[in-house]
């Protein structure tokens, strides 16, 4: 690998991290349009190796907020339950045998509409006290549906996961927060799994990005919280338009 692209893959990931930690989604979303986009890879090789290189990040993240207490595991285990397989079997399926244009059309549409829903749809209202006993059919049934975004199309899920278990669970927004991430950490395992099965992920590109993404992902920690709400969606909403539309323009 020459050092441009080596620079690149670097500036590229310290980009997502501290956009991500900022707005408290991730930036999976950009990292995968930008691997496409500004490195040419397929939609299936950026999809996996974006999964490969925010794993490292989420499972730091999920040991750090387990620690603290502030993960739900009843609520985990049972979403997980129904995300794990599903996440493995789409990352074998799904993202490995669609063709290219309609990969890059389908990412591209669901940003668009992901943006829709950052925008429209109001924050659940959680009233104080504990939260529910874990609605298990729910919550499975919830985590499939999950799996098939983290594991086919490596976006999104954790912009869905969080309002879902305020809405099923009555989950504070800090702890629906911490509990989507532990969420996230074991169907990056298993779509990470199923990627590397069918040999996805951009090896040589992984140490250029992780090491950006964490050190991103501690920058923009140190801005998170400092921001309203109002911007934040802006900035979330933006970011997922910005991301959608040049995938779309590519693909058409």
């Amino acid at each position: 690998m020459d050092l441009p692209t080596a620079v690149g893959l670097f500036l590229l990931a310290f980009a997502v991290g501290t956009y991500g930690s900022i707005i408290g989604a991730g930036g999976g979303f950009l990292m995968v349009a930008g691997l496409v986009l500004l490195f040419d890879l397929t939609g299936a090789t950026a999809v996996g190796t974006s999964i490969v290189t925010t794993l490292a990040i989420q499972l730091t993240g999920a040991y750090t907020y387990d620690r603290k207490g502030l993960v739900d595991r009843p609520t985990a285990m049972w979403f997980v339950l129904g995300s794990m397989p599903v996440a493995l079997l789409s990352a074998v399926v799904v993202a490995d045998r669609v063709p290219q244009e309609s990969f890059e059309v389908l990412i591209g549409v669901f940003l668009l509409v992901l943006a829709g829903f950052v925008v429209f749809t109001p924050r659940p209202d959680v009233p104080p006290g504990k939260a529910r006993a874990p609605r298990r059919v729910a919550l499975a049934t919830s985590g499939s549906a999950m799996g098939v975004l983290s594991g086919g199309l490596g976006v999104g899920a954790g912009l869905v996961t969080v309002p879902l278990l305020g809405w099923l669970q009555r989950l504070p927004a800090h702890r629906a927060a911490a509990t989507t991430t532990m969420i996230g950490s074991m169907s990056g395992l298993a779509a990470a799994a199923g990627h590397a099965a069918v040999g996805n992920p951009r090896w040589s590109h992984l140490p250029f990005l992780i090491t950006g993404a964490v050190i991103g992902g501690r920058l923009g920690s140190s801005s998170a919280g400092r921001l309203s709400e109002r911007t934040v969606l802006a900035l979330l909403a933006a970011g997922l338009v910005g991301a959608g539309v040049p995938l779309l323009v590519n693909a058409l």
